[in-house]
């Protein structure tokens, strides 16, 4: 059943940490929480839809390495399946039409011969905007804005998505074309 109580037990699987109770309403859905969420918690949100629903805790290595070679310290990351594979399928699909949409709000996110799966998000007063999306290779996650709240006019178009777009485009520049499966 969807009910706010219910997406924030998904949202906690999901490695989402700054859930509150007061967060537990309607608003939800539109991302109104307390206390946000930070873009390496949202990037590993967006993971487990690309990862088929599984979570994979997002890392920021996965070995050390002494100057011989040998390994010192290897990451240990946690990982649990959060929702079915069926799920995710649809919610990539939902997540391609602001890119693939004639009228979608993401469509400058596209990677020739790749599929993009991306949302973009303004809060109100134009304080924060994002890009949050994946292809079959990479997710990433881009936030927009300052750390005391002031609106974003950039010449009616998303800074985030415009950085999202860009760096995607050149880490994927040279990859074989890719499909959902």
């Amino acid at each position: 059943e969807l009910k706010p109580k219910n997406a924030i037990k998904y949202m906690e699987k999901m490695g989402i940490t700054t859930l509150t109770k007061e967060d537990e309403n309607l608003a939800l859905a539109l991302g109104g929480l307390q206390h946000g969420i930070s873009p390496l918690e949202m990037a590993g949100g967006y993971a487990t839809i690309a990862n088929d629903g599984e979570y994979i805790e997002p890392i920021f290595y996965t070995t050390v390495t002494d100057n011989g070679g040998k390994v010192v310290l290897r990451s240990n990351q946690e990982t649990r399946q959060v929702f079915s594979e069926q799920v995710a399928y649809v919610v990539k699909e939902l997540l391609k039409e602001p890119v693939e949409g004639s009228h979608g709000t993401a469509t400058y996110c596209s990677i020739s011969g790749i599929d993009v799966a991306a949302k973009t998000g303004t809060t109100d007063e134009n304080y924060d905007k994002w890009l949050c999306g994946f292809t079959p290779y990479y997710t990433a996650v881009t936030w927009f804005g300052f750390d005391q709240n002031e609106s974003i006019y950039y010449y009616n178009q998303n800074p985030a998505g415009i950085i999202w777009a860009n760096v995607m485009r050149s880490v994927h520049n040279g990859l074989n074309s890719a499909t959902f499966n």
